[in-house]
């Protein structure tokens, strides 16, 4: 009996250890999933965070590169554009200085570098002359000897004083060209002989006209380079207002060492242009 009671008692106390160990192993594993489990998921959702955080940050920096690179290519642009600018700007200071030592060496000057004011219409440089044919290179400029330039911007500062501005049509003609319109001259005297030359080349000749405030040509006998009896200074039938006006232009210019022509009301040489002697010297090179 006592054997029994014994046995019966260490059943019981395997089964209570059995309970106590299970109800020990139910709490560690509720614990697990309860505190171990969900810390593993918030380092998860951490590093996925991290992960978008980075990529984000990988493509703003992708966008800056590729802004970047824009401003580069902009830049290097700008550099070529730059780089040529710089080189026309050497061949425009050589064309320069090689075209002032021509100035020098035949001693011609640009009238409106001594004048900015006066108005340079060049009329061999266009079509719009009697031969209706362009005979002077783009971009021409008026040319004098310095000794007929300083003569003329006096005449000029005359006429600003008056409320006028000089207008000038031709200036140095190179012989060559002479011959060109010695060779489209409707009739004959009008157009100096090139194998005697005019004092247009020797760059002691001058064409022009007058312009008032408003920049209206003022009334003269006839338009440039007509070849007719009307652009006569004794011509007998001039408007009062033309002959006025020429009259009034002639004047200042002999006051200022010009002496005019009777069949060309526009056309004034200087009275010392013997002494200068003709030149051929092609108007491009003095660009």
């Amino acid at each position: 009996m006592k054997n029994r009671s014994q046995k019966s008692q260490k059943r019981r106390i395997l089964t209570v250890a059995l309970l106590f160990l299970l109800l020990v192993y139910t709490i560690s594993f509720i614990y697990y999933i309860s505190k171990v489990q969900p810390i593993e998921s918030r380092e998860d959702l951490d590093s996925k965070q991290l992960i978008d955080q980075i990529e984000d940050r990988n493509k703003k920096l992708q966008e800056e590169i590729k802004a970047l690179e824009v401003s580069r290519n902009a830049l290097k642009d700008q550099y070529e554009e730059i780089k040529l600018m710089n080189l026309s700007l050497q061949q425009k200071i050589k064309q320069r200085e090689a075209a002032y030592r021509v100035e020098v060496e035949n001693n011609l000057v640009d009238i409106l570098t001594m004048d900015p004011g006066v108005i340079v219409d060049l009329r061999y440089a266009t079509e719009d002359n009697f031969m209706k044919y362009q005979a002077y290179p783009d971009n021409s400029r008026a040319l004098l000897r310095r000794e007929t330039a300083i003569k003329l911007i006096r005449a000029s500062e005359i006429f600003k004083e008056d409320g006028y501005t000089l207008k000038i049509w031709d200036a140095y003609r190179p012989l060559s060209v002479q011959q060109i319109m010695w060779d489209h001259s409707p009739i004959p005297g009008y157009v100096a002989d090139p194998s005697r030359g005019s004092n247009h080349n020797r760059g002691a000749a001058v064409d022009i006209t007058l312009v008032d405030g408003e920049g209206n040509e003022l009334e003269m006998p006839t338009g440039f380079d007509d070849f007719t009896e009307k652009a006569a200074r004794d011509y007998d039938h001039h408007t009062a207002e033309a002959k006025k006006n020429m009259d009034y232009m002639t004047q200042v210019m002999v006051n200022c060492g010009f002496k005019g022509i009777r069949t060309e009301w526009w056309h004034f040489k200087d009275v010392d242009s013997i002494n200068y002697p003709l030149l051929d010297v092609g108007l491009d090179s003095f660009y």
